[in-house]
């Protein structure tokens, strides 16, 4: 129940957000803010009680549209959002499952700074890793397409169709304009 609860409430937290924000009914947003509520319970989801959940999945939504937009102005390329859903809910879901644990199980407040420490020894071994794997590729030239085939698209090129129908009247309407244009 924990887990629907924080999807819903991060789904719902999403889509009000970008419609009040980019006044647009955004369908893609809506399912991110459904992962970000699911990212968000997944550490804490057995010591969470319903209302907590619902805390979770509505900070999570708040943070998924808050990572994106700063992405966006920070100009990092991050068309799917997977740093706003898994990076940015992942760490508040580590802090938010000591927050449970302390303030619903009641558990030591070391339980918290455990938990707050394991976040930054994750976030450390990820760069680590990160740097590990993309470096070489970056140096040989695997990481990017041509801007060819980049502008064509990669849906096209590589699997034969479109990943959109963007002539279609509720595609148009639930993708923004402005984000397509800066997409390409």
């Amino acid at each position: 129940m924990n887990t629907t609860l924080s999807a819903a409430m991060g789904g719902l937290t999403t889509f009000l957000l970008v419609m009040y924000f980019d006044k647009i009914e955004c369908v893609a947003s809506l399912s991110n803010g459904l992962l970000a509520g699911l990212v968000g319970i997944t550490a804490g989801c057995d010591s969470a009680n319903s209302y907590w959940a619902l805390g979770i999945g509505f900070v999570s939504g708040c943070l998924f549209v808050g990572s994106s937009k700063l992405l966006k102005v920070l100009k990092v390329d991050d068309p799917l959002d997977a740093f706003s859903v898994h990076g940015m809910c992942g760490f508040w879901g580590v802090i938010a499952s000591g927050l449970t644990r302390v303030f619903v199980r009641d558990a030591e407040m070391r339980v918290l700074t455990g938990c707050i420490i394991g976040a930054f020894v994750i976030i450390g071994w990820t760069i680590v890793t990160s740097i590990l794997i993309f470096m070489p590729l970056s140096c040989l030239r695997l990481l990017r397409v041509s801007p060819e085939i980049e502008t064509k698209g990669l849906d096209e090129v590589f699997h034969g169709g479109l990943g959109y129908n963007l002539n279609s009247h509720r595609a148009s309407r639930s993708i923004s304009r402005q984000s397509i244009a800066t997409t390409k």
